[in-house]
């Protein structure tokens, strides 16, 4: 099954001064095989690192909250987004870097979920109203004289 949600990060070891310590989030969702023509984020957001080390365990990423009513997407595929985003940040936080120094930079990108084909709804008589006798099923078939070849019987022979 192809990947539905994919996270990428950056970790900027030398940022800007308004960047240092804080976490920014781009989310972008394909809507064609062609990444780098669709690579516009939806959404893009940033917080201080320290306000999600605070509630590391209890933050809800609710930024993505707008993303629930995208009929591109399905709301599993918001959810993992979520669940994904506070491994990642937690592990790059908590082992990798010294957060107060650096910008922590998150890609997101959805791959929208192909909706089934159409169904065809077709609509049927009830079988008394679709019954046709044979003499109606004659009745209905037209008929093309020129083409029909029909011949006189002989009446000059006799069977003996």
């Amino acid at each position: 099954m192809a990947e539905k949600v994919s996270l990428k990060h950056e970790i900027d070891y030398n940022p800007k001064p308004e960047d240092a310590g804080r976490i920014k989030v781009y989310v972008t969702i394909l809507v064609s095989e062609y990444p780098i023509r669709d690579c516009r984020p939806v959404l893009a957001f940033s917080l201080p690192a320290k306000e999600f080390r605070a509630s590391y365990t209890r933050y809800k990423w609710e930024q993505l909250n707008c993303l629930e009513d995208d009929e591109r997407l399905d709301v599993s595929q918001v959810n993992l987004a979520r669940t994904e985003l506070s491994r990642l940040v937690t592990h790059v936080m908590f082992y990798l870097v010294n957060y107060l120094d650096c910008a922590l930079s998150i890609y997101i990108t959805f791959k929208p979920m192909r909706p089934p084909p159409a169904m065809i709804v077709e609509e049927y008589l009830p079988l008394e109203e679709t019954m046709i006798s044979e003499d109606e099923e004659d009745m209905r078939l037209p008929v093309d004289e020129s083409v029909m070849h029909i011949q006189e019987p002989n009446w000059n022979i006799f069977y003996i």
